[in-house]
């Protein structure tokens, strides 16, 4: 019977062709799936471990025969110690492994048709000495205002570092120059906190830090001088006040007009037995900062008459910071320039330096000499400021009153007096000058003493020596005003005796006309420069 050239022959042909196609394909699906390998290495490759005799293993798929096994450890066949645990195989290192990098091969032979021979190689590393640790911020014992604290310093790069503490812990990388940093947001309080550098072998390193974290600023108050407070009797207030805090532990800083004035430290602060109980009068010999319990009382310097802002704050150890403002009205003197002007300051004072501005023709014509520091008068200074190239500041300050005030310059010879204002001669007076036994001094001196009526006192000199004090009046040598200077017992004064105007007639005084003098009073403040010429 023909089959096999029969078209039925063919069928069974490729039947049988089919059957042996997946019968080859299985096998070699099968020894794929069965070929064998060195799988889990320990330690892992490129792993570090800080035991001297770690254990050395590797797993094998079930049922895998380990023809000629081979197992090398830095060159030595470890083979003989090799022992089986299930599918995995385990083997002695050859005595202790010394720190550093070392080496594990494998190899074995197999029946899979794709792995006739196994091999597998891997490093693993050796380190057992901790890993250097430096914390250098923040340092022992240092004191926080905030609860995020940065943790800063140097560790073995590559190492993790750990920062603990009571309720959490923050972690940082060491870079590849050894930095890093951690922000570990603290609890309120002092705390402790290990700092804790680990690598890659498990090797560790601890480091403590003891912080204290203190959020709560001081409380903060002043009790004199109070807000919208007209001070009349002084322009050298000083500020009382309470804290909640020690004061010594605190650092106190008054700024007058946005300008700071004066920083002290609590613990620099006196303790006098007469604490003012209200803000007092600062002197010279006022200390810049009093403390009585937890009251403290503070100068803040010379304030210009007007509207001042004056800001108190302590700041604590942590750099917590309590503020309070006070705004006060100052309005000690009458007389123009003896003192600072600016906005909000009135009275007899501010009228002549609304005088002195309409002179410079800078106030406005029709304006009213109000004797307030109003807008207009602001607008005018600052017209006048710029005019003579000094500072803008709104405020008639010391250079700003110069050229208003001005000086006064005596030439001896001349027998004449020259107030000098806005850099030219306003007035010429003549006068009388010292005899030649008790000649006017020569020199620059200052204006220190202004008196209306004055008396006169015999001075300490022999010409002087059988008189005795004459009070005000038509036959006082002093006429109706004084004005004195710092060199020794010598002033500008009216005189009955007008005849001696022009003459070297007095005891080294200048003498000048009643009515004139009475108009020079008027003109000059105390401060003022006077420059005495031969």
């Amino acid at each position: 019977m023909r089959v096999m050239g029969t078209r039925r022959g063919g069928l069974v042909t490729i039947g049988l062709l089919v059957l042996a196609a997946v019968v080859a394909a299985a096998f070699i699906a099968w020894q794929l799936m069965e070929r064998p390998s060195v799988d889990a290495p320990v330690p892992a490759p490129g792993s570090a471990v800080s035991q001297t005799s770690p254990r050395i293993a590797f797993a094998v798929p079930e049922g895998t025969r380990l023809a000629d096994l081979r197992v090398v450890v830095d060159g030595a066949d470890v083979t003989a110690s090799a022992r089986g645990a299930g599918n995995t195989v385990i083997v002695t290192p050859p005595g202790t492994l010394a720190d550093g990098t070392h080496d594990v091969s494998v190899s074995f032979g197999g029946g899979n048709v794709f792995a006739r021979t196994v091999e597998r190689a891997w490093q693993f590393e050796v380190d057992t000495a901790a890993p250097t640790l430096a914390v250098t911020s923040p340092e022992a014992g240092d004191l926080r205002a905030r609860r995020a604290v940065k943790f800063a310093g140097r560790a073995e790069p590559g190492s993790r570092v750990t920062v603990a503490f009571p309720g959490g812990q923050a972690g940082a990388t060491a870079g590849d120059g050894g930095a890093w940093e951690a922000v570990a947001r603290l609890p309120e309080g002092r705390v402790r906190a290990t700092v804790t550098a680990e690598d890659r072998a498990g090797n560790a390193t601890a480091r403590g830090r003891r912080v204290t974290v203190d959020t709560t600023a001081p409380e903060l108050a002043v009790s004199a001088p109070r807000t919208g407070e007209q001070i009349t009797e002084t322009d050298e207030p000083l500020v009382q006040g309470e804290v909640t805090d020690d004061p010594r532990g605190l650092t106190f800083t008054a700024v007058v007009n946005g300008d700071v004035v004066a920083t002290v430290k609590g613990s620099e602060a006196t303790s006098p037995d007469d604490f003012a109980l209200d803000y007092g009068d600062a002197s010279s010999t006022t200390a810049a900062l009093e403390i009585d319990g937890r009251r403290f009382a503070m100068a803040v310097g010379v304030l210009p008459q007007g509207r001042n802002t004056i800001t108190v704050s302590a700041r604590d150890r942590a750099g917590n910071v309590a503020r309070t403002r006070t705004v006060v009205h100052v309005d000690s003197t009458d007389d123009f320039g003896a003192a600072d002007l600016r906005a909000g300051g009135r009275g007899p004072d501010v009228v002549a330096l609304q005088q002195r501005l309409r002179e410079a023709k800078v106030y406005p014509k029709n304006a009213t000499l109000t004797g307030v520091m109003d807008r207009v008068t602001v607008a005018s200074l600052a017209r006048y400021q710029k005019r003579y190239e000094l500072p803008r500041s709104a405020i008639v300050d010391e250079r700003t009153r110069d050229a208003m005030v001005g000086r006064i310059v005596v030439n001896i010879g001349q027998r004449k007096l020259r107030l000098i204002r806005n850099g030219r001669v306003w007035k010429t007076y003549r006068i009388a000058v010292g005899q030649a036994a008790y000649p006017t001094p020569t020199g620059d001196y200052e204006i220190n003493d202004k008196q209306v009526d004055p008396t006169w006192y015999p001075p300490d000199s022999p010409w002087a020596a059988e008189l005795s004090t004459i009070p005000p009046g038509p036959g006082n040598p002093l006429g109706t005003r004084w004005i004195g200077i710092t060199a020794p017992a010598i002033g500008i004064h009216g005189t009955y005796a007008g005849s001696s105007i022009g003459t070297a007639a007095s005891h080294g005084c200048m003498r000048m006309h009643i009515p004139e003098v009475e108009e020079l009073y008027e003109e000059v403040a105390l401060g003022m420069t006077v420059s005495i010429r031969p």
